[in-house]
């Protein structure tokens, strides 16, 4: 190794690092390696670009070279780059044989071994052109951090006309389910196709404290060795007590499939207001519904009417897609379905009417004072609440009536931007009382905010494609209260059948 612990020393594999390369090497048919396509997913520091180097080498000069070899290490910028390059050219300089069998050209990051014939080269995404080349072997440093796949794309598709092409990919995951690396460690972990493989590092995202010692070594493999557990400590210590960091901690240094920008609630807060109550029957609530498309998630929160916001919450999502997005989401949709977090009618689209009927227990079982919506698909609820006998108007434009009173809750600033401030206040405050529902948890930790030039903030949807619908229910919830009760501060406040009274 030329530089951190064990600088000097001969390269040791540790038995992750083992296990991985004997995943990527071990098998063959017809003298050739099955695997042409290998992902590794691991936390920072974790000794990546070491390994990325000692692989390179292995194909340059080492038994796994061939004649006229092409290897590239591929990164997304110039420096990181230059990173990988560089261990290359330390391990070369403190081996005499090495030396001996390979030239380094340093202005072009290159390294040229005479006897084969191949070649190995530092590119980046920053590159001129990414067509031209013949790799025989990618080793892509970073994929999670691309910003698009045109390198990934462009050295993968130049890899056809090699017998046996292998591209090796090692990084941190990125928060896009539908990013090229979220979608290449889906797909290895499905076992579908023996050619491609994935190894995934990680803290499961429904972990309750990510900040306990003991689930960090998932993520980890090399804490406590190479990686130093006091550095670690550190980064630990600053997002617990920095809300602004966790996101970053658990990005970067728990390879949680998560945006590294903070979100609107901090998990610590959001977990402190655990007390594992529910709202009583009989109380006055107000409903905050958001209806998904026909294939994802849909939910609805109840917050109570008293001074506390105890809330309640449910959540659908039709079962034929729950085991896709469940490796798309990575969360364990079929867990919260066996624990009745989620109801999961049979079909590939969702059925309204499971949702009305949900509202229908909920109206007889509490005084409903109103039930804010989006506009999107309430028209068919409608429907649903009308065939099984729930009377429902929307607000200020039915007649008013003795029955389920509906609220269109628009989604831009005007109407959430105050019911997020709510929310958030609601949170800081510990007014906000939650049972923990893990669902509910994992939205939240996905909401993230939008503002205008005026400071004006409403849940955005476009910053994260990680499910934020229970969020935006419990916002809508919120806001509703707050406009009905907390702004209009009436004397007398009571509810017949869903008409308020002032």
């Amino acid at each position: 190794m030329p530089t951190g612990i064990g600088a000097g020393e001969n390269f040791k594999l540790r038995p992750w690092q083992k296990r991985f390369i004997n995943k990527v090497y071990g098998k063959t048919r017809n003298n050739r390696r099955v695997v042409t396509q290998a992902i590794l997913s691991i936390a920072r520091k974790n000794g990546k670009t070491a390994l990325i180097a000692g692989l390179v080498l292995v194909h340059l000069v080492g038994p796994e070279s061939i004649l006229n070899g092409e290897i590239y290490s591929a990164a997304n910028e110039r420096e990181q780059a230059s990173l990988v390059f560089n261990i290359v050219r330390q391990i070369i300089d403190m081996d005499e044989d090495l030396r001996e069998l390979l030239t380094i050209v340093a202005s072009t990051k290159t390294v040229v071994n005479y006897n084969n014939g191949s070649v190995y080269k530092a590119i980046s995404a920053e590159a001129s052109s990414k067509h031209g080349y013949n790799p025989s072997v990618v080793v892509y440093d970073e994929l999670g951090q691309a910003k698009n796949r045109d390198l990934y794309d462009a050295l993968d598709t130049a890899m056809g006309a090699r017998e046996e092409p292998l591209m090796l990919v090692i990084s941190t995951q990125n928060p896009d389910p539908q990013h090229i690396l979220s979608q290449l460690i889906d797909y290895g972990l499905s076992e579908k196709d023996e050619s491609i493989i994935a190894e995934l590092y990680a803290v499961p995202e429904d972990t309750e404290n990510v900040f306990d010692p003991k689930v960090w070594k998932q993520a980890n493999p090399a804490l406590g060795d190479f990686r130093l557990e006091a550095d670690f400590r550190k980064h630990a210590k600053r997002a617990n007590e920095m809300p602004s960091f966790e996101s970053t901690f658990r990005n970067l240094y728990l390879n949680q499939r998560i945006d590294a920008k903070a979100p609107l609630i901090p998990r610590a807060e959001w977990t402190s207001c655990r007390t594992g109550r529910t709202i009583e029957e009989g109380e006055q609530v107000f409903l905050g519904l958001d209806l998904s498309s026909t294939t994802d998630l849909s939910a609805l929160v109840a917050v109570s009417a008293k001074d506390n916001d105890r809330i309640d919450s449910w959540f659908w999502k039709p079962r034929a897609w729950i085991d896709e997005h469940e490796r798309r989401d990575r969360v364990p949709y079929r867990t919260w379905v066996q624990q009745g977090y989620i109801e999961a009618p049979e079909g590939r689209a969702i059925d309204y009417g499971f949702i009305a009927q949900k509202i229908g227990e909920i109206f007889s079982k509490y005084e409903v004072i109103g039930l804010a919506y989006d506009r999107w698909r309430i028209e068919t609820l409608l429907k649903e609440l009308t065939a099984i006998g729930i009377d429902a108007y929307i607000d200020g434009k039915d007649e008013m009536k003795n029955g389920l009173r509906l609220v269109n809750w628009g989604q831009g600033f005007k109407d959430m931007s105050p019911a997020v401030d709510n929310l958030e206040t609601s949170v800081l405050e510990k007014k906000l009382e939650h049972d923990g529902n893990p669902v509910l948890t994992w939205n939240i930790s996905n909401a993230m905010v939008l503002t205008d030039p005026a400071g004006n903030r409403k849940l955005d949807k476009s910053k994260t494609r990680f499910r934020i619908d229970g969020a935006i229910a419990l916002t809508m919830a919120l806001g509703l209260k707050n406009r009905d009760i907390v702004v209009k501060k009436p004397e007398s406040f009571t509810v017949k059948h869903g008409v308020i009274s002032i």
